[in-house]
């Protein structure tokens, strides 16, 4: 039941959208994308909307909701960026339906189109809805898949290992301080690294083309089976004695998998920086436990 209402609220929204779309003279182009385009991994009933709209004026209708009001029953809306700060309002209506709308200036879809570049956000999967200016053409991919990204570099791949290094002793004082809540902050640090080690793991094992998704998307699907066990014993509680147990099974796993990485890629790992910080968390927190 849950699906159906879910299909039934956004085609409808789509509808009414681009109803709205076509007689505001300032939209000049909208798109749908992420799972609401895409035939590899499609929305389930959970999904919400997301639609890119290029607009004169772009400005005004991404803090002017009286337009918006129009199209459902708005529980909260609010303005924030995306994860590469483009402008957009996300958006809550009655029933829990969630729509997030990036705006952009139409001189730049005009842009976009003159010198024939794809929006990374297109790659997957792209549906049209409003294209006044008929340039939708030169902008939208013929094959929907990600572009492959170069191969991890040393200085990179150091720069990562160390900050990883760095971070996990500074979270460890925290915990020994009784600073939990810091440190519980700061594991989000050692996630983002760890999330990129385990991206940079894979295709070191599969090819640089295989296909990681981005944020952690669908990550069970793509990392190894005995990276996907470790990774469950790096979460822990809001305890001091749990929370060094998670640091040392992240330091572990993290470990594991730059070593393997780096022998597959001919690149540097640090060791002496691994073991001195790994020796000092051991000897100067374990005992305050």
């Amino acid at each position: 039941m849950q699906a159906m209402k879910s299909h039934d609220f956004y085609k409808t929204f789509e509808s009414d959208f681009t109803s709205w779309a076509k007689s505001t003279e300032d939209i000049r182009a909208a798109f749908v994308v992420g799972s609401r385009s895409r035939f590899d991994h499609p929305a389930d009933e959970w999904a919400d909307l997301d639609i890119i709209i290029y607009a004169d004026n772009s400005n005004y209708y991404l803090h002017n909701i009286d337009w918006l009001k129009g199209l459902g029953k708005i529980w909260v809306t609010f303005v924030y960026q995306t994860s590469i700060g483009e402008p957009e309002r996300l958006t809550l209506f009655e029933g829990g339906y969630q729509v997030d709308m990036v705006f952009l200036p139409g001189e730049s879809l005009h842009q976009l189109a003159k010198d024939r570049i794809i929006p990374e956000n297109f790659r997957r999967g792209v549906r049209v809805l409003v294209d006044k200016d008929n340039l939708a053409g030169r902008i939208t991919p013929t094959v929907f898949k990600p572009v492959s990204a170069p191969q991890v570099d040393g200085k990179t791949f150091l720069q990562t290992v160390n900050m990883f290094f760095f971070s996990s002793l500074y979270i460890a004082k925290q915990i020994v301080r009784g600073e939990l809540w810091t440190a519980k902050t700061r594991e989000n640090d050692l996630r983002v690294l760890l999330l990129q080690m385990m991206e940079w793991h894979a295709k070191a094992l599969h090819g640089n083309d295989y296909d990681v998704w981005h944020g952690g998307r669908f990550l069970h699907e793509w990392i190894d089976q005995k990276t996907l066990k470790e990774l469950k014993s790096t979460f822990s509680q809001y305890d001091k004695a749990d929370s060094l147990r998670g640091l040392l099974a992240s330091i572990n796993l993290f470990r594991r998998i730059s070593v393997e990485t780096a022998k597959k890629l001919n690149l540097e790992y640090p060791t002496d920086a691994d073991y001195h910080i790994t020796n000092w968390i051991r000897e100067n927190i374990e005992p305050n436990l």
